[in-house]
C-alpha cells in the first residue's frame, strides 16, 4: 500500500535514512530546517522497530491480535520475527509459517527518508523558542496518486543550537480515504523523538530515543485494523547472501 509504505517511512518504521529531501518549485527552504535534515540523512543505516498489530471485529473487540519485530539489517529471510499471538509466545510452527509468507514478499528499496516526501520549500515557522523552532511542513504528492495528503500535518522541531532535527511529529487532521475509497485511514500519530551526537564531531548520526511512538488505525472494507510501533533502533546495511 502506498500510504502506508509513505507511513512507515515517516514512522517507523521502516525506512532507509540516505539521501536528501526533494525540492519543489518555487519559495526557498528555511536554512535551519534545511541544514538539520541534510544532516539527518547523512547518517547511515535503517531503523529496526517492533510492531504491535490488532485487527478488530463488528463489535470492536479484537480478534487477532500479534507483536513482530522487523530488523533491516538482517538477511531478508530473516527480517521479519514472530514474537506473539494473543500475548502468547509463538509456537516454533507459526513462526515459521508466518516469517516464511512475511519474508517472502520484495523488501522495500532502501534509501528513502521520511524527509524525501516533504516539501521543504514551502515549510512555515509555526513556533520558536530561545532553543528550538518548529515548522510545519507539507507533503509532497506522488506522482498519480489521489491521496487527501492536506490532511497530514508533519512538523519538525530543530535545536537552534546545534542545527539538528530533535522531534518528528506527524497527525491526522481528518480521516482519508485511500484504495479507490475501499479503505480509510483514521488514526495517525507518530511522535519521533531523536538522540544525536555532538554535531561539532561532523557524524551526524541520529538514534530514536525510546520514549519514540507511532500509530496508524485503517479500516479495509469495514475491518479496523491497528498498528503501533515502538522500540526503535538504527542498525547498519544487511549483510549480503551467504555473508
Amino acid at each position: 500500500m502506498r500510504l502506508h509504505a509513505l507511513i512507515a517511512g515517516a514512522c517507523l518504521m521502516l525506512t532507509g535514512l540516505c539521501g536528501l529531501a526533494h525540492e519543489s518549485l518555487g519559495g526557498e527552504a528555511p536554512p535551519l530546517l534545511a541544514g538539520a535534515v541534510q544532516r539527518w540523512a547523512a547518517g547511515q543505516g535503517e531503523l529496526a522497530f517492533t510492531q504491535q498489530t490488532w485487527v478488530y471485529g463488528a463489535d470492536g473487540s479484537a480478534k487477532e491480535e500479534r507483536t513482530e519485530r522487523y530488523d533491516p539489517s538482517l538477511p531478508d529471510d530473516r527480517r521479519w520475527r514472530l514474537i506473539d499471538i494473543g500475548g502468547v509466545p509463538a509456537t516454533d510452527a507459526q513462526r515459521r509459517k508466518w516469517e516464511s509468507h512475511k519474508n517472502g514478499k520484495p523488501k522495500r528499496k532502501a534509501g528513502r527518508t521520511p524527509f524525501d516526501f516533504l516539501d521543504l520549500n514551502h515549510a512555515t515557522l509555526v513556533g520558536e523558542t530561545d532553543s528550538s523552532a518548529r515548522y510545519r511542513v507539507p507533503i509532497l504528492s506522488p506522482a498519480g496518486t489521489l491521496l487527501a495528503l492536506d490532511e497530514i500535518d508533519v512538523v519538525i522541531t530543530v535545536d537552534k543550537r546545534s542545527g539538528v532535527v530533535e522531534g518528528l511529529g506527524v497527525a491526522l487532521k481528518e480521516p482519508i480515504r485511500i484504495l479507490l475509497g475501499l479503505a480509510q485511514i483514521t488514526i495517525l500519530d507518530v511522535d519521533f523523538r531523536l538522540s544525536h551526537v555532538d554535531a561539532g564531531t561532523g557524524e551526524g548520526l541520529y538514534g530514536v530515543l525510546p520514549e519514540s511512538t507511532a500509530r496508524m488505525r485503517i479500516s479495509e472494507l469495514g475491518t479496523p485494523v491497528e498498528y503501533r510501533w515502538s522500540q526503535f533502533s538504527r542498525v547498519g546495511p544487511a549483510a549480503p547472501k551467504g555473508g
